[in-house]
């Protein structure tokens, strides 16, 4: 059965619903893929940054910056995916278990704009305050 059929109600009727324990450890794993592949974006901008500082030469820093406008590029893209993921999980989860008090909780302490909450920020803001300093170093050293 497919996700859109099981949302289309083809479950009714039979024990395939997934228990909210499955829903919680897919919600928790996505959490952890986002904040290793987060680590692995910070550390490789700082070492492309540190390179940046480090360089003596005019074209290598817009080299550089090059790749860490890549490499911010693709870390939008992940982290863009891995919360559409999320998002569907917790909005499938709320769907099939409405009653579950503690994610009434979270949910109600949760700021309302998905960009302030901690995986918005960590996927949505956070990125694109990089681009901005990767696109900032590429110009300032273009026009040196």
């Amino acid at each position: 059965m497919t996700a859109k059929e099981f949302h289309e109600g083809a479950h009714q009727g039979d024990d395939s619903r997934p228990d909210a324990q499955s829903y919680r450890a897919r919600i928790v794993r996505e959490d952890d893929l986002l904040n290793s592949r987060t680590t692995l974006f910070l550390v490789t901008s700082g070492l492309l940054l540190t390179a940046v500082g480090l360089s003596q030469d005019r074209i290598i820093p817009v080299l550089i910056s090059s790749l860490g406008i890549i490499v911010i590029v693709s870390w939008i893209v992940v982290s863009h995916q891995n919360k559409k993921v999320v998002a569907t999980l917790t909005a499938s989860y709320r769907k099939n278990h409405g009653d579950d008090y503690i994610e009434a909780l979270v949910q109600g302490a949760l700021s309302k704009s998905h960009a302030l909450r901690p995986n918005g920020i960590v996927a949505i803001v956070l990125p694109r305050v990089f681009l901005v300093i990767w696109i900032s170093i590429f110009i300032v050293y273009l026009l040196r």
